[in-house]
């Protein structure tokens, strides 16, 4: 559709003449279970605590990514960011300085504060707001979201100057510039880079760290809050694993199944998937990562699911593998029976202080004697193991479905337990009864002081309790009208 320039014109008249003022578009949290600013407030207090009085720290979001065109991919933030502040901006920088550095006031300009946090906001815009969204600005991110001082992030550049000598730094924590650093938040960045470079040149007294092995470590053991979110993020995978259990019908394409697993995620409050959506059916159920989800799933075949919901930032990380006509077959039982054995036996091994090594065995030897008494193997090694068992027990869990962790349980921590077992047509002296038999069952288990607890047992694992729910039908079986 083409429109003449005048008609253009016109039209940007008419929407500046219909622009609300920038306050008539207040920044509202409709949420009422995000983690408060102070929460926040106490991990930035800790980093700083952390680092000492002779430092600062910067910390920035991550950059806006082009799609395609005039599209952007959706917006994730920064995690390690994220998790000291709570925003989800793009183009916005924090600067912590434990010493603090004194600021005019930002609710009375002839005052002067001691501040010992920046964030660094997109300014209120009303024409970019009417478009795209109402934004925080620095009044916003002080009051909902507990920074003790907020400025619009055309300020960075004019107050970094004062930042670096007013604090009298010895040493600035900063992570590296990411190599696609783009756009607005590239421009905002520069003198920060530039001051960098010339310090290094000058070879200043001022040494420059990286903080993120530090923020790393804070993330590992989670706090309340944070294990309520990663609770609320499985409690909705384990009711999505359920409907999908209950809807699958042979005949039916993976996609059908994904839209599931996506339809309850959302209508449960979930704002997006942990990650693409794996719904692997037949032989596809043998690939540890196939998203394509375009198959019509056959009478007989084996769905592996591994789909689950983030929900405030916090993903959760959950698979399932169910028969799709609901009966499981011998040999699909025969290898389902020992992947959940494995997964059992680990679990009920996970404890504070027990290593992950530990752990990896116990699930790693079960599976191998398994196979050895099925045939599929000729001898227990760990070398004929790992052609049907080939990643890792499982991972941690976070702001990052992949989030980090450490060697050995701690209280507070949340892991996945996900052993699998992959055969594919055509694997060297099986019996071809169990080509395309792939079997992968995962929970997201909270090590607590006493032991541990499954956090996704709601979605059934048995057998019998399997194929007792394929029974029924679930929302993916109502018809479109």
């Amino acid at each position: 559709m083409n429109f003449s320039k005048q008609a253009v014109r016109l039209g940007a008249l008419l929407i500046l003449a219909a622009t609300v003022r920038a306050q008539d578009l207040k920044y509202i949290e409709y949420d009422t279970d995000l983690i408060s600013g102070q929460v926040y407030q106490a991990r930035r207090d800790k980093l700083m605590e952390k680092i000492g009085n002779d430092a600062i720290a910067i910390f920035y979001a991550n950059p806006v990514r082009n799609r395609n065109a005039d599209l952007e991919y959706f917006y994730a933030q920064n995690s390690d960011f994220f998790y000291l502040t709570g925003f989800r901006e793009p183009n916005s920088i924090l600067v912590l300085i434990p010493r603090g550095t004194l600021v005019r006031n930002p609710s009375d300009s002839t005052k002067m504060i001691t501040a010992h946090e920046m964030l660094f906001v997109q300014e209120r815009d009303p024409i970019s707001e009417k478009w795209n969204g109402r934004r925080y600005g620095p009044e916003g991110a002080m009051q909902l979201r507990g920074l003790e001082y907020a400025a619009a992030n055309d300020k960075f550049k004019t107050m970094l100057p004062s930042i670096f000598w007013g604090a009298g730094a010895k040493f600035l924590y900063v992570p590296p510039f990411r190599s696609d650093l783009a756009g607005e938040l590239a421009e905002l960045l520069q003198p920060l880079k530039s001051s960098i470079e010339q310090m290094q040149q000058w070879h200043a007294s001022i040494e420059t760290r990286d903080p993120t092995p530090l923020v790393r470590k804070m993330r590992v053991v989670k706090s309340p809050e944070e294990i309520a979110m990663l609770t609320k993020a499985t409690e909705i995978s384990a009711v999505a694993h359920r409907q999908a259990m209950m809807s699958v019908e042979p005949g039916m394409g993976e996609y059908e199944l994904e839209a599931v697993y996506e339809y309850v995620f959302h209508k449960m409050g979930a704002e997006y998937n942990g990650y693409p959506c794996i719904v692997a059916s037949g032989e596809n159920s043998v690939i540890l990562h196939y998203d394509t989800n375009r198959r019509k799933i056959k009478d007989g075949d084996l769905v592996l699911a591994d789909c689950a919901a983030e929900y405030h930032g916090y993903s959760s990380d959950v698979t399932r593998t169910y028969p799709a006509n609901g009966k499981f077959s011998k040999p699909q039982r025969e290898i389902y029976q020992l992947v959940l054995d494995a997964q059992k036996a680990a679990i009920a091994a996970m404890k504070p202080e027990v290593s992950w090594q530990e752990l990896s065995k116990i699930a790693s030897n079960t599976i191998m004697e398994g196979l050895f008494k099925l045939g599929i193997i000729k001898e227990k090694t760990p070398k004929e193991l790992s052609r049907f068992y080939y990643h890792g027990l499982g991972h941690a869990v976070g702001l990052n479905v992949h989030d980090v962790g450490q060697s050995t349980m701690e209280a507070g921590m949340l892991y996945t337990v996900e052993p699998g077992v992959y055969i594919a047509e055509g694997s060297e002296g099986v019996d071809p009864a169990y080509y395309n038999i792939g079997v992968r069952i995962e929970d997201v288990i909270l090590v607590t002081a006493e032991g541990n607890k499954n956090l996704s047992l709601s979605a059934p694992r048995e057998i019998a309790a399997i194929e007792a729910l394929m029974k029924q039908k679930g929302v993916g079986n109502l018809p479109i009208q």
